[in-house]
């Protein structure tokens, strides 16, 4: 009788325990397009001045606080608003017709160059964008050797509240900016 009454009282609670409801989660935030549109339009203009060779410009939308890492492996050590300036005006001196194209090249078509949020991984997944990567191509035309150069290119740009950016980081082959 007890093993009776044990298995009746076991089953009973496997029952129980099995007919609960799984835990609700929250409902993933929207997504701010408002902040993020208005941060594209910032590195958009970054971009611009860096064409228009501006460095009036490009002073004026960085954060005094940047961190900055280049595209050159530098032991991930972050470098301020100075150090990104130099190489902005490095690139000036060497190249003229400076022009970035924004967008991913696919076989098809030029898919969008900003993006920002994540559903992947999940543990890290977010709505925000606190973070926006960009994607594209820059070409340009060798100043010495009149030769025209060519890289893809692909940043992750962080914009405080105040508009400026505050920590930048770009990846793309500086062997592309070499003259054959």
């Amino acid at each position: 009788m007890k093993k009776l009454l044990s298995g009746i009282i076991g089953f009973a609670l496997l029952a129980f325990a099995s007919c609960n409801e799984a835990p609700k989660t929250e409902p993933a935030a929207s997504p701010d397009y408002d902040t993020f549109n208005k941060k594209v339009e910032v590195i958009r203009a970054f971009y611009k001045a860096q064409c228009a060779e501006d460095t009036t410009a490009l002073a004026a939308l960085i954060a005094d606080s940047l961190k900055y890492s280049p595209p050159y492996y530098n032991g991930n050590k972050w470098l301020r608003k100075q150090e990104l300036l130099a190489a902005l005006k490095a690139y000036h001196a060497n190249y003229e017709n400076i022009k970035f194209i924004e967008g991913i090249v696919t076989p098809d078509s030029t898919a969008g160059g900003f993006y920002s949020g994540s559903v992947f991984p999940k543990e890290s997944a977010t709505s925000s964008p606190n973070l926006i990567r960009t994607y594209g191509t820059w070409t340009a035309t060798h100043t010495k050797t009149k030769q025209n150069v060519g890289l893809k290119f692909y940043s992750l740009t962080a914009i405080n509240k105040d508009g400026k950016i505050i920590s930048y980081s770009d990846y793309f082959d500086i062997n592309s900016l070499m003259p054959k």
